[in-house]
């Protein structure tokens, strides 16, 4: 049988008398654009023959926003000390990282099988915890607040994409995929504070994309806040003058 296989091959391999070569103008055979609209076709009929995934997803994203929103409810009404700041830091760090971070080891073994990922749940759970949190209802803070959290579950599912692509399968990916929560965590910015980390790692900070969240998070919305808060060791009513940019 193989030696018959290798014959026919070889056979095969060779062109008859007179043939001429393929020959295609162009190096695809569809244009962009044509190929493009296939990808599209593709994902989209994808995504309606996953409902197992879509709806565990779904019900996780929802019970997640629930949950967040149940335990930091209307912390962001009250900023009157440091501790009510890192308070509300926390709220939002934690309501990007912990559906982020579901949805990067969600996806690995989908990702496994071909299928793809959809972002709808972004906006539910974006709304959900803003209103549960009490955040400023202004459209431009809402909407960087939704921005940031969509790019930020965005990279975070294509983390858990890249660890099986690099991976022989899902289950090494997800130990692989381990190392990236806590490096993210270490360098976030909110554990150890940029003034803190030492300064041979500060480059990692730099390019750490939690890091970055957090930054955008806070910035998205007090950006345009003076208001007085007390911290431990300063006097009420002590002036504090920032000499160099706030570092987070």
């Amino acid at each position: 049988m193989t030696r018959r296989n290798k014959a026919l091959v070889n056979e095969l391999s060779t062109p008859p008398a007179g043939a001429n070569d393929l020959y295609s103008p162009t190096q695809f055979s569809q244009s962009s654009w044509k190929q493009f609209q296939s990808c599209l076709w593709k994902q989209w009929w994808t995504y309606w023959r996953s409902p197992d995934y879509n709806l565990v997803r779904f019900f996780f994203t929802l019970a997640a926003a629930l949950l967040l929103g149940s335990i930091f409810w209307d912390v962001a009404c009250a900023m009157e000390s440091s501790s009510d700041l890192t308070m509300i830091i926390g709220a939002m760090y934690a309501a990007v990282l912990f559906v982020g971070v579901d949805n990067c080891a969600m996806v690995q073994p989908i990702v496994a099988i071909e299928r793809t990922v959809f972002y709808w749940d972004t906006t539910y759970h974006t709304l959900i915890v803003y209103a549960m949190v009490s955040f400023q209802w202004k459209v431009e803070n809402f909407f960087w607040f939704f921005f940031i959290n969509f790019f930020s579950f965005l990279y975070l599912t294509y983390s858990g994409m890249m660890t099986v692509s690099i991976t022989p399968n899902h289950q090494v990916a997800a130990i692989f995929a381990a190392a990236f929560y806590s490096v993210f965590n270490l360098f976030s910015g909110f554990f150890i504070p940029r003034p803190k980390i030492p300064k041979w790692w500060v480059w990692y900070y730099l390019i750490c994309p939690v890091a970055w969240t957090v930054y955008g998070l806070i910035v998205s919305q007090y950006r345009d806040i003076e208001e007085t808060i007390t911290a431990p060791g300063i006097t009420p009513g002590t002036t504090v003058i920032h000499r160099r940019p706030l570092r987070i």
